[in-house]
């Protein structure tokens, strides 16, 4: 099903407006429903915390201009949509200026191209959370399906998605991080409570081991890498292509995952009950500069 994403098109030019509009459409991305702004005064006040997921925004205009713009939401708002600001400014001073000071996530440059379009924003559109279903990442739910996969084949364990538990994350934990860089650009953790932490080890190597035992990381970590694996497989299914990274793995008496405030991130979580413990899973997903040649 076609996704839809609510664009706001900053530009004081009408024409220029509905050739971004157009050339959008054309893309096939998403059916994209359209709020017209005339410059970065008028944006600020059609912009909508929350409902607005997507900002093309012309770099020079009257008043405001996208630079200044997109500095005044990241003032004003914690969390901002992908901005992508449109220029045939060839000035490169100005261009890092745009990308990595007023915090715009990509560069269209003029004249704009359809092909190119589609292939910068693809990324874009990809990492832009969806309210529908139960997973607010875009695949993300490949991630808790992989984790269940993986336990049931190598440690003959069935785990039970469950509500949230926060209270999961501030006792002694074990934690595994993997990077996914590719189709989609993710960081995917795996926590499991202490008791979880030891009894998922010993299944995997097969055999018992102290409860301090370094073994229980080497176990958890060779456990991730099957996993993320498993995602590589079920991403490849989807036609989306991926490289996992070497897995990392932590023991803590309690985590709480922080993101910068000037990035745009979304944090799916999954929790799972088992009977040797509880887990989750959690995809982070943030969006990086770029620029569209």
């Amino acid at each position: 099903m076609t996704r839809q994403i609510h664009a706001l098109i900053v530009d004081d030019s009408a024409t220029s407006r509905k050739m971004i509009i157009n050339a959008l459409e054309q893309t096939g991305l998403a059916e994209f429903v359209f709020t017209e702004a005339q410059d970065g005064v008028d944006a600020l006040d059609k912009f909508r915390p929350g409902q607005t997921q997507l900002l093309l925004v012309d770099m020079n205009m009257p008043r405001l201009s996208g630079l200044e713009l997109v500095r005044e939401l990241h003032k004003r708002h914690r969390l901002c949509p992908p901005a992508v600001m449109i220029t045939g400014e060839t000035n490169i001073g100005r261009l890092q200026e745009a990308l990595h000071e007023a915090g715009v996530d990509a560069l269209l440059l003029k004249p704009v191209d359809r092909d190119r379009l589609w292939a910068g924003l693809k990324t874009l559109v990809d990492s832009i959370p969806t309210s529908a279903g139960p997973c607010v990442v875009p695949h993300g739910e490949c991630v808790p399906l992989a984790l269940q996969e993986v336990l049931a084949k190598t440690c003959d364990l069935v785990i039970t998605p469950t509500p949230a538990d926060e209270g999961l994350r501030h006792g002694e934990i074990v934690l595994s991080l993997v990077s996914i860089h590719g189709g989609v650009h993710w960081s995917v953790g795996l926590g499991f409570a202490g008791e979880a932490a030891h009894n998922v080890a010993a299944r995997f190597a097969g055999s018992a081991m102290p409860t301090a035992s370094v073994d229980i990381g080497d176990a958890i970590g060779e456990l991730t890498n099957i996993v993320a694996g498993r995602i590589k497989r079920l991403l490849s299914a989807r036609d989306i292509a991926v490289t996992p990274s070497a897995p990392s793995v932590l023991r803590a008496a309690g985590l709480e995952i922080l993101t910068q405030r000037r990035r745009k991130a979304t944090i799916a979580y999954t929790h799972f009950d088992s009977p040797v413990g509880k887990m989750w899973s959690a995809v982070t997903v943030s969006i990086a500069s770029d620029i569209f040649l």
